[in-house]
């Protein structure tokens, strides 16, 4: 369904873990299902399904993702094979490849984006919700 968050058609309850936000876990984190981080990791994270890294999460080495949702924070590469959803709260200190990004506004990029492959990124598509939005004089 279009113009849904990558949260809406991805969650697996079923298949996700949980990393609270008093757990600090230093060396490589990896496996086939969804995880959602709200503490901190020092080392890398490869995760095939959902990473869901919270406002509480942060993460200093490389991650890739089959998909991503970013409201804490990342200070390393970040490679996405599908979509990266980047928050309002969300820092990113490094590079970023993906197929597909959102950003919101206030949310940090400190870094280049690339895509994958050669593709082009498939733009997001936003509804602008202010009705009397005024645009400056040209």
């Amino acid at each position: 369904m279009e113009n849904q968050r990558t949260v809406d058609n991805l969650v697996d309850p079923e298949n996700q873990t949980t990393i609270k936000p008093a757990t600090v876990i230093t060396g490589k984190v990896s496996g086939p299902g969804d995880l959602f981080l709200d503490g901190r990791i020092k080392g890398d994270i490869a995760i095939s399904g959902l990473l869901f890294i919270g406002e509480n999460g942060s993460v200093q080495g490389e991650v890739a993702a089959g998909n991503m949702i970013l409201a804490g924070h990342v200070q390393g590469r970040v490679t996405v094979a599908g979509k990266i959803e980047i928050r309002s709260s969300a820092h990113i200190q490094g590079d970023l490849v993906c197929q597909s990004i959102a950003i919101a506004e206030n949310a940090h990029l400190d870094g280049e984006v690339h895509t994958h492959m050669g593709k082009p990124l498939t733009p997001e598509v936003f509804s602008e919700k202010r009705k009397d939005l005024l645009l400056p004089a040209k």
